[in-house]
């Protein structure tokens, strides 16, 4: 049985765009005219790409499904839908330019877990190795399970073995430990006009 790690390895394989270096790699704090400044925003398109090799080596896979390149289903009990969304936005202060994001998400295509890159300027430039490993964690943590999402009104929480994070004013702790409790299958009482997602692994 193929692993989320092996899926993975085969993505990285198949992947021949052009890459850039770190341009932070000295250590050096982000000059105040980077954070104004896309420079060559046609090169994240690299997110597209790595979204389309995701979704055709995961479609090659038994009892996995591909709809329209975005949705993508594995047959296992309790596995949670994976939706690979692409969209190209303005660059601020660019004429005529857009920035290529992917947007990951699980089980409907509002619940987001990360849009990568999340800000497209030169400030927040960690080089497209780092671009690369954050899609891929993000895929293969929801893939390689156990991984559960709860929102609530203002505020959203995601938890997987080994990661956990919380935002909108939920108080991180207490959002994560709701999150373990439900992938270990607790029944547990949420809070008001919360939602839950429990995705169980897609392989194994």
């Amino acid at each position: 049985m193929v692993t989320s790690t092996e899926v993975r390895a085969r993505v990285t394989a198949s992947f021949d765009l052009p890459s850039w270096p770190n341009p932070h790699a000295d250590g050096a704090p982000a000059r105040d005219e980077e954070y104004t400044r896309v420079t060559n925003p046609e090169r994240y398109e690299i997110v597209h790409a790595r979204a389309r090799l995701w979704a055709e080596h995961l479609g090659e896979l038994p009892g996995v499904s591909v709809e329209d390149g975005v949705r993508i289903t594995s047959s296992r009990p309790g596995a949670l839908s994976l939706f690979l969304l692409t969209d190209n936005v303005p660059v601020t202060d660019a004429e005529d330019a857009t920035l290529a994001v992917l947007r990951v998400a699980v089980a409907r295509p509002d619940l987001v877990i990360t849009t990568l890159p999340d800000c497209g300027c030169d400030a927040c430039d960690w080089g497209s190795a780092d671009l690369l490993d954050a899609i891929d964690e993000a895929i293969v943590s929801v893939i390689g399970g156990p991984f559960v999402v709860v929102r609530g009104p203002g505020w959203q929480a995601q938890w997987y073995p080994g990661g956990g994070v919380s935002g909108g004013g939920t108080d991180h702790a207490v959002a994560i430990d709701l999150c373990r409790r439900l992938a270990a299958g607790e029944d547990v009482r949420l809070p008001d006009g919360a939602e839950a997602f429990v995705g169980r692994p897609w392989f194994g």
